[in-house]
C-alpha cells in the first residue's frame, strides 16, 4: 500500500515531510528564484518543483510503471537503504521525482540553445587553435576556414577571408570578461516549439547523476556515509544502488532502432543493471563532463 494515494496540495510552498528528499533536490535542479530588495542580490528561495510534482503525483501524470509495491519488494534495493539508514519512503517519493525529471528532459525535453559566453569561448578558441601565424601580410591559419551565417529564408553569408576572422577571433577573445558579465550571455535560449529527445545512454547518466547529487547534498553526505559491516553481505555502494534502481524502473528497456540484437539480448544487457555497477561506471565514465542542453518540459 502506498504511503499516501495523494498528497495536499496545500501544504506547498513549504513541502511535506514525505518530499524532505525530494525537495532537497529539487531545490539545485528547478531553484525557485527570488530578489533581496535592499541588496539587488537574487537568492534561492525553495523549488519551482513541489507544486509540480504534488499536482503531477494527484493526478497520476508521473512518467513510470513501476509501483510501491514492487519497490518495497525488491529486497536487494530494500535492504540496502536499510544498511545505509535511509528513510524508504521517503527515498521512495525522491525516485518518483528523478525518474519523471530526467523523462521530462530526455524523452519529452524542449530543445534550447548553448550559453551565448560558452559558444563565443568555443568559437574564438577553435580559430586560436587553427592559427599559424601573423605577418606583414595578415592572418594566416593551419588549415582553410571559414564562418558561415544562415538566415532562415535567406542566401547563406560566407566569410572566407583569413583577416577578417583572425580579427572577429581576437575582438571576441579582448572582450571575454566584459561580455561575460552580460546577463543575456549567461542564460539559454529556448525554442518552445521544438521538441528534443536525447539517447537512452544520456538519460541513464541523468538519473545516476541526480541521484549522486542528492547524496551529496549536506547533510546526507555524512549521514548515508555508513561503513559496511564486518560480514555483511548486503552492499552498501550508492553506485550499485542507482544500478539496481536503473534496472526496477526499466529505464534502459527502449531497443535502439539501429540495434540488430533480439528481444532476450536486451534483457540480457538490462539484467547487468541489477547484477553489478560495472556498466554503469562505464555510463559515468563516458558522460562525466556531458553538459545536457535539453530542457525539462514538466518542471521548467
Amino acid at each position: 500500500m502506498k504511503p499516501f494515494d495523494k498528497l495536499e496540495e496545500n501544504y506547498f510552498p513549504k513541502g511535506i515531510e514525505l518530499l524532505e528528499y525530494m525537495e532537497s533536490l529539487a531545490v539545485q535542479y528547478v531553484p525557485d528564484v527570488d530578489i533581496d530588495n535592499e541588496t539587488g542580490e537574487k537568492y534561492i528561495c525553495g523549488t519551482t518543483a513541489l507544486p509540480i510534482f504534488i499536482r503531477r503525483f494527484n493526478q497520476n501524470k508521473l512518467y513510470g510503471n513501476f509501483t510501491y509495491e514492487d519497490y518495497i519488494a525488491n529486497e536487494n534495493i530494500q535492504k540496502t537503504l536499510k544498511g545505509l539508514g535511509i528513510d524508504i519512503d521517503k527515498f521512495w517519493f525522491l525516485l518518483l521525482f528523478i525518474f519523471d525529471y530526467t523523462c521530462g528532459t530526455c524523452l519529452n525535453g524542449i530543445k534550447a540553445t548553448g550559453v551565448g559566453i560558452e559558444q563565443l569561448t568555443k568559437f574564438a578558441k577553435a580559430i586560436a587553435d587553427n592559427h599559424k601565424e601573423i605577418n606583414q601580410f595578415g592572418v594566416s591559419f593551419k588549415k582553410p576556414i571559414t564562418i558561415s551565417v544562415k538566415v532562415e529564408g535567406k542566401h547563406q553569408i560566407v566569410i572566407d577571408n583569413a583577416n577578417a576572422i583572425g580579427y572577429l577571433a581576437t575582438v571576441i577573445a579582448n572582450n571575454l570578461m566584459e561580455i561575460e558579465e552580460h546577463p543575456w550571455m549567461q542564460s539559454q535560449q529556448v525554442r518552445m516549439n521544438t521538441p528534443a529527445e536525447e539517447k537512452e545512454s544520456i538519460h541513464i547518466y541523468l538519473f545516476y547523476k541526480m541521484f549522486n547529487d542528492f547524496f551529496n547534498l549536506p547533510p546526507y553526505d555524512k549521514q548515508f556515509n555508513v561503513r559496511q559491516k564486518k560480514g555483511s553481505i548486503t552492499s552498501l555502494s550508492k553506485t550499485l544502488l542507482i544500478s539496481r534502481l536503473i534496472h526496477f524502473t526499466k529505464l534502459k528497456s527502449k531497443k535502439s532502432k539501429k540495434s540488430k540484437s533480439s528481444p532476450n539480448d536486451t534483457t540480457s544487457k538490462r539484467d547487468k543493471f541489477a547484477s553489478d555497477e560495472f556498466t554503469l561506471k562505464g555510463y559515468i565514465k563516458q558522460y562525466k563532463d556531458k553538459k545536457i542542453d535539453t530542457i525539462n518540459s514538466i518542471y521548467f
